[in-house]
Order: structure tokens, then C-alpha cells, then sequence
């Protein structure tokens, strides 16, 4: 099974960037700042759409779609939670829970993003909010906007928060690391800095099973300001 993780940045538009997400023969796509109309060209076998911007014809939304025969079933979700997604990812071979996140820029404009309103602000909220899913196996996947290089503090807290879970970073356990080092970017930021904001967590079901996981070039990601993370595994 391969699990891809990428923003968009403002949606699958163009041919060159439609054939390279399917260069990737995915069969689960997290993809955070996907347009809705961008779906059908895609031709997923299921998917999940959801966007709190409810005032642009076309606004950005966080997409879930699978590939290959693989289902979603939508779990409760709590609107208040604006783009943290709960759902079950099935297949004859797998199930798993997982919550998809994108954690935006709208957020931050509300004064409720990275952790700046303490233990109630939105990010806390969701997580314990939809800590019930949090089962073996399941997967917390998506961007986040913060990490180990950019507001260090509210990484550390999202790390310590799903760590009772046994939900642990792939990344880090992947090049094993501490979770307070990165040696790759998932974003480069219009003055070029270059940061890790994009993460999975999975538990250890995930861990167990992982054949490979790397980040894709970020000087190479197709009309995105975003780098692919790419999850293999043994099923």
C-alpha cells in the first residue's frame, strides 16, 4: 500500500502536475489545498472533499481520495473542528482509522492557530476531541504548519499529545532522529526558507509494517511550494 501526503498549493491544475501526483500510482492521497473540481480528473475510487470557506466559488478544501479498490468511510465529525477530517480507510486486506488534517491560514486569522490560545485552541481541540479513533492501527497525517523547525513548542505538544496513543512520527522513527531534528524540508516559504510542517503519525501497526517512507525533492515538486512524503507498506 502506498500512502501519499502533499499540499497542493492551490489545487491539481495543470497537465504537467496532474501527471506527476500520478506518477506516484498512490492508493491513498492526503492533499490539503485540492480544489473540488480537481477530483474527477484524477479518478479516484472514493474520496472525501471538506472546506470551511464557504464564501469563494472555488475555494481550497483538504482532499482524502483512494485509488485501487481501497473505501472511506466517514466517521462523526465535528464542524467546529473545521478541517480536521476523522475517517476509516478500508480494503479486504486493511482497515484503519485515521484523522486528516490541514491545519490553515484561516486558523491563524480566527487567533486560533499554533497553539496561541493554549490548551483550547483548535489544534488540542480536535485532537482530544477525536482521540477515541486513536485505536491500532490508525494514522494522524497531514499538514500542520508547525514542526520541528517552525514553532517548535506547539510540534513538541502535538508530539506528547498523541504519544499515550503510541502514535509516533514516521519520519522520525524512520531516520531516527529525536523529534527535535529534521535533515528534510516539506516547504519553502516565499523568502525561501525552507521548514518541515507536513507529518504522519502512525501507531504501531504502521511502524511494524513500513517498507519505506521518503520526502520527494522539494526543488522538484511540480507547481507546489510543498514536497511529497511517500509511505510504503507491506500489505
Amino acid at each position: 500500500m502506498r500512502i501519499l501526503l502533499w499540499n497542493t498549493n492551490n489545487g491539481i491544475n495543470k497537465s504537467e502536475q496532474i501527471n506527476y501526483f500520478k506518477s506516484f500510482e498512490c492508493d491513498l492521497a492526503v492533499l490539503p489545498e485540492l480544489k473540488e473540481h480537481n477530483i474527477v480528473t484524477l479518478n479516484p475510487t472514493d474520496f472525501i472533499w471538506v472546506t470551511n470557506n464557504h464564501t469563494n466559488p472555488k475555494p481550497k478544501g483538504l482532499g482524502i481520495l483512494t485509488f485501487n479498490n481501497y473505501l472511506i468511510e466517514p466517521l462523526p465529525r465535528d464542524e467546529d473542528m473545521e478541517i480536521f477530517i476523522p475517517l476509516k480507510i478500508k480494503a479486504k486486506n486493511i482497515s484503519f482509522n485515521m484523522l486528516a488534517v490541514w491545519n490553515f491560514y484561516f486558523a491563524c486569522k480566527q487567533g486560533r492557530f499554533k497553539g496561541v490560545k493554549g490548551d483550547d485552541c483548535l489544534e488540542w481541540s480536535a485532537i482530544r476531541h477525536y482521540s477515541h479513533i486513536f485505536c491500532d492501527p490508525s494514522l494522524v497525517i497531514g499538514d500542520w504548519n508547525f514542526g520541528p523547525n517552525c514553532f517548535e513548542e506547539s510540534f513538541f505538544t502535538l508530539v506528547n499529545m498523541l504519544k499515550p496513543f503510541d502514535l509516533k512520527s514516521i519520519y522520525h522513527e524512520h531516520f531516527k532522529l529525536p523529534t527535535s531534528e529534521t535533515q528534510h524540508s516539506t516547504f519553502i516559504t516565499p523568502r525561501k526558507n525552507c521548514l518541515h510542517i507536513d507529518h504522519m503519525f502512525g501507531s504501531a501497526f504502521f511502524r511494524s509494517n513500513k517498507k519505506s517512507f521518503h520526502i520527494e525533492d522539494l526543488n522538484k515538486s511540480v507547481l507546489s511550494d510543498h514536497a511529497p512524503l511517500v509511505f510504503d507498506l507491506n500489505i
